[in-house]
């Protein structure tokens, strides 16, 4: 008997002829998540992977790191035995055995293998050896626990404990997209669903050092710790947009100020997008929540760049559905913190609501908007973040990830 995952798929599953990709894709994935757990080999086959473990190993942080990897629907953690029912039956219930219960079921599935018992007959022997060792009534509806038995190939695994994974689809098998994050609680959560749908997701963050304190700079380090959960590698872009909100300012009506920062930011995360090989811009723009998120105003901003490709994921959701899911993914903690966002330095009282893309250009006229755009792009700063190694039992934990 070995200590074993098994691990089902979520879209993957309905996937043809390409489906080998994204099995390969997300068995590379969950390598990366668990470096340092002890687990031994990764197999694919018959619909899932199974992920075997040394003696010496870390399955509570192995299941943290596992689950979290997104293309996941589920992970069983159980032992992997030999295609012999005694001794399936007989793990069975130590696993059931672990902790109390009032009613259980048993959930056996047969397939690929040549193994004699057919599913019904499975969870007839095993349900009656759990029901005299434990006393606990059969509940197939609503049981308080479950022995699942999972029989293919040339083995079976049993598990009891089975852990929910986020789904979607593995980072990497969707392009490669450029997101614009600041420390706020939309952005994070926009970021973290186009990874959700197989994006591999950078990330690039204005800031208006000297002018504003590195506050917004700590507070995307911060989220970019939980977001390496789910995606594994987050590569960071720090650009300075002081000097072009100050020519701005200069030049320009104090009502528009807000929508000529945004054609700016565009227009420097267009080329950055260019150099990187991205796809596509992400905003965390929700429809109406905010001033520069009027229709009007999101169409005069993209409109600095046409012929780009921007994904607002959020945009028909409401501000407690998006607070729910950063909440759900980890960043809502951090989110709320208070941070000086670039986009309020010299902001008007009264921003316009309503621009028009000929008003914006009219204003814009009296900028520089390519020196501008060349001097954001030439001081930035890239920084990488790693999903840190497990914590090895006796010694404090890993030093945050960074450049």
């Amino acid at each position: 008997m070995s200590d074993v995952f098994v691990v089902h798929y979520h879209e993957i599953g309905l996937k043809g002829r390409n489906r080998d990709f994204f099995e390969e894709t997300l068995a590379r994935n969950l390598k990366r998540a668990l470096r340092g757990t002890g687990y031994e080999r990764i197999r694919r086959g018959f619909s899932r992977i199974t992920i075997d473990f040394k003696a010496e190993n870390q399955l509570d942080t192995a299941v943290q790191r596992a689950s979290s990897v997104l293309g996941i629907a589920n992970v069983g953690v159980g032992r992997r035995v030999r295609q012999d029912i005694d001794e399936i039956t007989d793990v069975a219930v130590q696993l059931m055995q672990a902790e109390p219960f009032d009613s259980f079921a048993v959930r056996a599935r047969h397939s690929h293998t040549t193994f004699p018992l057919k599913s019904a007959k499975i969870n007839e022997i095993v349900g009656r050896q759990i029901q005299d060792a434990t006393g606990a009534a059969v509940d197939l509806k609503n049981p308080d626990a479950t022995a699942y038995i999972e029989i293919f190939g040339h083995s079976a695994i049993v598990y009891r404990k089975r852990v929910g994974g986020r789904g979607g689809l593995p980072v990497g098998t969707s392009g490669r997209v450029l997101a614009l994050l600041s420390g706020g609680i939309d952005s994070p959560v926009a970021a973290w669903r186009m990874a959700l749908r197989g994006s591999e997701v950078e990330f690039l963050h204005f800031h208006a050092r000297p002018f504003t304190d590195p506050s917004s700079v700590r507070q995307v380090e911060e989220l970019l710790r939980i977001l390496v959960r789910y995606q594994l590698r987050c590569i960071l872009h720090l650009v300075p947009l002081g000097d072009a909100q100050r020519e701005i300012v200069t030049h320009s009506p104090a009502s528009l100020r807000l929508v000529l920062y945004r054609r700016t930011m565009m227009r420097i995360a267009a080329a950055l997008a260019e150099q990187r090989e991205a796809q596509a811009l992400v905003t965390g723009d929700s429809l109406g929540q905010v001033a520069s998120q009027t229709m009007e105003n999101m169409n005069t901003v993209s409109a600095a760049i046409p012929g780009v490709q921007v994904f607002r994921p959020l945009i028909g959701m409401d501000k407690l559905e998006i607070i729910d899911t950063a909440r759900r993914i980890g960043t809502f903690d951090v989110s709320t913190r208070k941070y000086q966002d670039c986009c309020v330095l010299f902001e008007s009282r009264s921003p316009i609501t309503r621009a028009t893309a000929g008003a914006a250009q009219r204003s814009e006229s009296e900028l520089d908007v390519d020196s501008l755009v060349g001097k954001a792009l030439a001081g930035i700063e890239t920084r990488t973040f790693d999903l840190p190694p497990p914590q090895q039992r006796g010694t404090p934990g890993p030093a945050s990830p960074g450049a």
